[in-house]
């Protein structure tokens, strides 16, 4: 077969498959329910016409392998829920990875600025202000910190926990 035929045969086909897609909407409205995407979704039109595309190349596809237009209807239910589902989850990865590229940190600064004015590090002890300082802000661990110290890290968690009140104290106040 030449390259000219074959491409005219997929062209044909996969013609044929967009008209075969528009004749059964309903099919895929179907799908896109069942995988929970609605209407009322905002980007309902593009999963509708990303199942579109999926369900003319497939037909183009399985009239090459099988030419049996009987038992498409079930083929294309389950590669369209297959596929659908596939674009959920990698839209779903892709928002968790970027959601803290949306993330407003500026006011998270303004709150915590705001939690610190309240807080006198004055009534803090030598050790409450170096738990404060290496393990809050510089977020050391408590076994670091023994070592450097010389001490244990229960005697550090003791400490930790105390300064945990004092800072609830304040917090509330």
């Amino acid at each position: 077969m030449s390259i000219r035929k074959y491409r005219f045969d997929f062209l044909n086909l996969v013609e044929e498959g967009f008209a075969h897609a528009v004749d059964n909407q309903r099919l895929i409205h179907g799908v896109l329910k069942q995988v929970h995407v609605y209407p009322t979704r905002f980007d309902y039109e593009d999963y509708f016409q990303e199942a579109i595309i999926i369900y003319a190349l497939t037909y183009e596809q399985y009239m090459n392998e099988h030419n049996d237009v009987s038992k498409f209807k079930a083929y294309i239910f389950q590669k369209l829920r297959w596929r659908i589902t596939d674009l959920l989850r990698q839209e779903m990865r892709y928002s968790e990875v970027h959601f803290l590229e949306e993330f407003d940190f500026s006011t998270i600064s303004q709150k915590t600025n705001k939690l610190l004015e309240n807080l006198n590090l004055g009534t803090l002890t030598a050790i409450e202000n170096q738990i404060f300082q290496e393990h809050f802000i510089h977020n050391e661990s408590l076994v670091i910190l023994a070592r450097r110290y010389g001490c244990s890290t229960r005697n550090l968690r003791y400490h930790r926990n105390r300064l945990l009140v004092k800072l609830r104290a304040s917090v509330t106040l």
